[in-house]
């Protein structure tokens, strides 16, 4: 046998052996696994099984690694949290084999798991949510969440990042979460992270609020906040809410960069976000920032360091700061239809001094 011949079939064999240990979805019957306790031990879900998560919140104190291709079902008002000490959530989809994590009640995804035929159908807030809570290094990629958010606007949620550090959220779909008008929570809950946790590549529909984000979030122009299938879907309150009363811990440099639609500042009980001194906002061009005017005065921002160095590009191209209620621009963000914008406070600098720049709309100074 030539070296060459030779050198080709041990080149195959390496191929083969290779392409028999990926972790791609098999054709398989799904059986479905009852989960009804913590996991304490490093535990993987695979594809061939349906996970019928039957506890409150079962606790994740080890590492539970999800493949591609698998589906986890809820019971009703149930949910999962990572714990401290050793818990981490990885999920491992692929565009061709999301990660599914749904009701029990949906048959589209691993059929009638809970054997009642078509007698019932997933709703918005069949199950509560996800939450790594002060845990870091969880990461979800290319995944499913939905029908989420327990059927109130109080609990519109349906992944909880919390304050742990480089949390990643990428290429995964929110949808049918449920939720009003209230918008101190959303589908994506952000609100406490550190500047190191992203969402990136995702996609939001069908939500009350699609996603809620802190004081130190970079938020990039790479998410859609529509489906895909149907551009006219998008969610009751189609924005960036963000809480800047919960979490003090302000990245030095913010960059905000989303276009399709605007940011949302005063959706809590604080009025107004005094910047810390040298921290700087960067906008990118045809981003729009909104204010609500929950309280009386309406919201407010306060550069304390004086000048325009703490907002970069805030004279952009497309840049605009206006009233929750304008639907002028990025469309109908408050989700009540036409109703006539609400003056909020507007930007300030030390000496109650007023920036009167010509892209600052409805604002009472």
């Amino acid at each position: 046998m030539s070296n060459k011949l030779s050198y080709c079939l041990i080149l195959s064999a390496v191929v083969l052996s290779f392409n028999s240990c990926k972790k791609e979805p098999i054709d398989c019957v799904k059986e479905v696994v009852e989960v009804g306790a913590s996991i304490d031990v490093a535990t993987t879900w695979d594809n061939c099984h349906i996970y019928h998560v039957t506890t409150v919140f079962p606790g994740l104190n080890a590492t539970l690694t999800i493949e591609a291709g698998t589906i986890v079902k809820f019971g009703a008002q149930k949910g999962m949290v990572v714990n401290g000490g050793g818990g981490l959530l990885i999920v491992n989809g692929t565009a061709a084999a999301p990660v599914i994590f749904t009701s029990l009640y949906d048959d589209n995804y691993g059929g009638d798991s809970n054997g009642d035929g078509s007698a019932t159908a997933p709703q918005k807030g069949d199950w509560q949510f996800i939450t790594f809570g002060s845990t870091s290094d969880n990461s979800l990629n290319y995944c499913k969440i939905l029908y989420a958010g327990f059927a109130t606007a109080t609990y519109e949620q349906a992944l909880v990042v919390g304050g742990g550090a480089s949390n990643s959220i990428r290429n995964c779909v929110f949808a049918h979460t449920a939720g009003g008008s209230d918008s101190k929570f959303a589908a994506l809950n952000m609100s406490g992270c550190p500047q190191s946790s992203v969402a990136q590549g995702n996609t939001f529909f069908d939500n009350g609020h699609p996603v809620i984000i802190g004081t130190s979030t970079d938020f990039d122009d790479s998410n859609i906040f529509h489906n895909p299938d149907n551009s006219a879907e998008t969610n009751l309150c189609n924005g960036i809410f963000v809480d800047c009363v919960h979490n003090q811990d302000q990245a030095d440099l913010m960059t905000w960069s989303e276009i399709e639609v605007a940011f949302v500042l005063g959706g809590w009980s604080g009025n107004s976000w005094a910047f810390d001194s040298n921290k700087i906002l960067v906008l990118g061009d045809n981003v729009v920032v909104k204010f609500a005017r929950y309280t009386n005065p309406g919201f407010s921002i306060l550069f304390p360091d004086g000048g325009t160095g703490q907002i970069t590009n805030y004279d952009g191209t497309g840049v605009e700061f206006t009233s929750y209620g304008d639907d002028t621009y990025k469309g109908d963000t408050n989700g009540d239809g036409s109703t006539a914008p609400d003056l909020w406070s507007g930007i300030s600098y030390p000496g109650i001094n007023w920036y009167q720049w010509s892209n600052i709309h409805y604002q009472e100074h």
